[in-house]
């Protein structure tokens, strides 16, 4: 149901974004599909990171269509095993969070991880999007809080530093070190989200440690939850 969702999502913008793509020197979008474990999840954990670099070729060339952009997705996240050399996948981000998270609310809970960007659409190459690319994916393509409500995840980690997150929120109080905010969605109350800085990120005076202090707040949000649901 919800990668059924999604595609229709998707399909709603897909003719608007092609039409309007050429000279945008834009790669084609991150389209998410989940598997069985993240629908069947009573904790669904998002992971967003800023953009991508060189996605699956060019958008205007229009060779890939939505189901097979979603395809993309689904094998580089669950199958694809040399991503975990990079910073965001390995035990300085990703993998860090799902490894850590799983110990706290295992083995009473089902919990699954799911990935996000804060630009849907990113270059052909690497680096943050142009501002050609900007404007294309605000016009046509503005889906990330769609996406938020059919994916209905409880927790959501920001590795994104100070790009703008793309939907109304407020930051709450920074967490033990600096880089770290817990922010709270006006309109999703019940998510409990913090940002942080990209793992790719370079810090004046260096990077501190923060991810036990991300996993002890998200761990402490949950638990006070519950206790409001009694």
């Amino acid at each position: 149901m919800i990668n059924k969702k999604l595609q229709e999502l998707y399909e709603k913008k897909w003719d608007t974004l092609l039409s309007n793509a050429s000279g945008t020197n834009a790669a084609c979008p991150l389209l998410i599909k989940v598997n069985p474990a993240y629908q069947e999840a009573n904790i669904k954990v998002m992971i967003v990171g800023q953009e991508t670099d060189g996605w699956i070729g060019l958008l205007e060339e229009n060779k890939e269509n939505i189901a097979t952009l979603q395809d993309a997705y689904y094998k580089y996240l669950y199958e694809n095993k040399k991503k975990n050399r990079r910073p965001f996948w390995n035990r300085k981000n990703f993998r860090y969070y799902k490894e850590e998270l799983t110990k706290k609310f295992s083995p009473n809970n089902k919990i699954a991880f799911i990935w996000n960007n804060i630009s849907k659409i990113g270059n052909k190459g690497s680096g943050k999007p142009t501002e050609k690319i900007k404007i294309l994916e605000n016009k046509c393509f503005n889906v990330f809080e769609e996406e938020l409500k059919i994916l209905e995840p409880d927790i959501i980690i920001f590795t994104t530093g100070n790009r703008q997150i793309p939907i109304e929120h407020d930051d709450i109080k920074k967490v033990g070190k600096e880089h770290v905010t817990e922010i709270k969605f006006k309109n999703y109350p019940n998510i409990i989200a913090v940002r942080t800085y990209h793992p790719n990120a370079k810090i004046k005076g260096g990077k501190k440690p923060f991810k036990k202090e991300i996993v002890k707040l998200i761990n402490e949000r949950y638990n006070e939850s519950l206790e409001l649901d009694i």
